[in-house]
């Protein structure tokens, strides 16, 4: 063998200056080394499924041993590079899981990482590993290293390469290509561009080649590296993957705390538990009982604090348990989810919805709580043609309050504990935020509720009211009603003389002022609203059961995950007439003359 240091001349290459050979051998062998941690992090048995779909019946072949190993290496191949449910391939989680840690690795895997499956035609011969090629897809000329390859111009490869200073580096099987695969590989092939799908390509043509290529034509190294077999997932992984290396140490699994609980419920969104669903996978795989079992336990957790969130008519995320499976078993259909995974997830959803039985509320009490229900329907069903103005708003505010009070007083601490907390969302069909907006929390809070705001998958904002059923309904009737306050003291406005007094281009501002005003009003009311009941209750001991009540929402909460942040709401600028005009409105009418009570 020539010098492997030596550089290959300019005019042979036709790309400049490359790396010496000795250096491209060198990243060569770290993509191999670690290509081959990276099976760590692969399930064996979905290794094992892909290699048997691919063999098909052996028969009386003289070369089924040759085949079978050409078969697992193909299936090593895909599996490091299929995404997962979370997007995540085999190498983004070898990086992720700290396996590697000297930079050399990283850069290699990296590079690895960005690998491209190609289809090329070999056009010159450079020596020393180093060829001309074309990409038979995309065109591209390109210059390949691998020192194994023994080719001869117009030969033809699929293989995978990694890109580093202007060569490609093979990595994995090189494949040959005869007439017939390429009629395999001519639907993915879209000319100019590259191919249009090329795990699907890999695929279709891993497994022509092992029915009927010939095994002593492939140069098909292994990418198994020789160092011993680790779990891929330890308790530097997360906190979830702590919890189950410090369970799976005992003989039996432990209680969960309170705060390992607090742990596991604030993991309980989708992409965490498909994480915590393929390492129990993974160990039931491995044959690591006690850590299955950890994995399993957390899992069940996780799963039940999902339907917790949607039997009380959360949809946080849209995640719920059948949509999680259904992805599950799309996986497993397409080949990117191991064998039985979607069986596993089944079997503990199922021990998460048993665990899930709802609390139950006593006779007389379910009696009352469904009067009261129906009286704050009725009144949500009730309309003025005219609209909602603000003195009607607010004499909804008096009603609710009214029988909500009522229910409180009839309610003991523990009839308080037993019951059940429900949640209501709130579809605005808003992408921005507006000066309603401002009024929720304070409508959350009059009604003895708590309130925050998610994005739908649309982009559009959503609240949710959450507390016990009645004062989840009052909210609700509550909002509806300053939400058409709102609409209708707005075209009040509009037909004003102030407004018409405004230029047209700042008419917008001026109608916007006038909101924020009249949200600032509203809420003002509503807060001496509530002092005013608050003191009056308090003179009947009524609101002796408040720091209960709380109590058990807090509590409720801590069983859903919820994972809530506060934001700091931005402060506007306003045109003060408008703004003060808009606040008057709101604060200052004297409604209870001006309005009959409904019903």
């Amino acid at each position: 063998m020539q010098n492997l240091a030596q550089k290959i001349p300019a005019e042979s290459a036709g790309v400049g200056d490359l790396p010496s050979v000795g250096r491209l051998l060198q990243i060569h062998d770290r993509i191999r080394a670690v290509g081959g941690k990276a099976v760590d992090c692969v399930p064996a048995g979905k290794i094992q499924d892909k290699a048997r779909d691919f063999f098909g019946v052996a028969g009386d072949d003289s070369n089924a041993q040759l085949r079978m190993i050409d078969a697992i290496g193909f299936a090593v191949d895909l599996g490091l590079f299929t995404p997962s449910m979370t997007g995540q391939t085999a190498i983004d989680r070898l990086i992720r899981n700290g396996k590697i840690a000297t930079p050399e690795e990283k850069a290699a895997a990296a590079l690895l990482r960005g690998s491209i499956f190609r289809l090329i035609e070999i056009t010159g011969d450079l020596g020393e590993g180093l060829f001309e090629a074309t990409d038979l897809a995309s065109g591209e000329n390109l210059i390949l290293f691998d020192q194994k390859m023994f080719c001869r111009e117009g030969a033809r490869w699929a293989l995978r390469t990694c890109f580093y200073e202007g060569v490609n580096i093979s990595a994995g099987p090189v494949t040959p290509i005869n007439d017939p695969m390429m009629e395999e590989a001519r639907p993915f092939i879209v000319k100019g561009r590259g191919l249009k799908n090329p795990l699907r390509c890999a695929e279709a043509l891993y497994r022509y080649f092992i029915r009927y290529g010939n095994p002593l034509d492939g140069i098909n190294p292994d990418l198994l590296s020789d160092e011993d077999d680790d779990f891929p997932y330890d308790a530097d992984d997360g906190p979830v993957h702590e919890l189950a290396a410090q369970w799976a140490k005992g003989n039996a699994l432990p209680e969960p705390t309170p705060a390992d609980l607090r742990v596991i419920r604030a993991e309980a969104y989708k992409e965490a538990v498909f994480e915590t669903h393929h390492a129990a996978y993974l160990a039931h795989d491995w044959k690591l009982d006690r850590l299955a079992a950890a994995y399993d336990r957390i899992l069940v957790i996780q799963l039940e604090t999902i339907h917790r969130r949607c039997s009380a008519g959360l949809r946080t995320s849209h995640e719920t348990l059948d949509g999680l499976a259904a992805e599950i078993k799309l996986g497993v259909a397409s080949g990117n989810v191991g064998h039985g995974a979607d069986t596993l997830f089944d079997d503990l959803c199922r021990r998460a919805k048993l665990a899930c039985s709802a609390k139950a509320t006593n006779k007389g009490n379910r009696e009352e709580l469904d009067k009261i229900l129906a009286r704050i329907q009725a009144l949500r069903g009730k309309t003025v043609e005219q609209g909602c103005t603000e003195a009607e708003a607010l004499l909804a505010a008096d009603k609710v309050a009214e029988l909500l009070d009522r229910y409180g007083l009839s309610l003991s601490e523990v009839d308080m504990k037993e019951q059940s907390c429900s949640g209501e969302g709130i579809e605005t069909n808003r992408r921005r935020r507006s000066p309603l907006d401002e009024c929720v929390g304070t409508i959350a809070e009059f009604c003895d509720c708590r309130t925050w705001y998610e994005m739908t998958a649309n982009g559009h904002i959503r609240h949710i009211f959450f507390g016990l059923p009645a004062d989840v309904a009052g909210a609700r009737y509550l909002y509806d009603k300053v939400e058409e306050a709102f609409d209708t003291e707005t075209k009040n406005f509009k037909r004003g003389k102030l407004y018409e007094s405004h230029c047209s281009s700042h008419r917008r501002s001026a109608t916007t002022s006038f909101q924020v005003g009249f949200g600032h009003g509203i809420c003002a009311k509503l807060d001496r609203l509530k002092e005013s009941r608050t003191a009056a209750a308090r003179a009947t001991g009524g609101r002796d059961l408040m720091p209960i009540k709380n109590a058990v929402i807090e509590d409720e909460l801590s069983n859903l995950g919820m994972r809530l942040r506060s934001i700091r709401a931005n402060r506007k600028s306003v045109l003060a007439k408008a703004y003060n005009t808009g606040r008057i409105t709101g604060e200052n009418m004297d409604w209870e003359d001006k309005i009959a009570a409904e019903g």
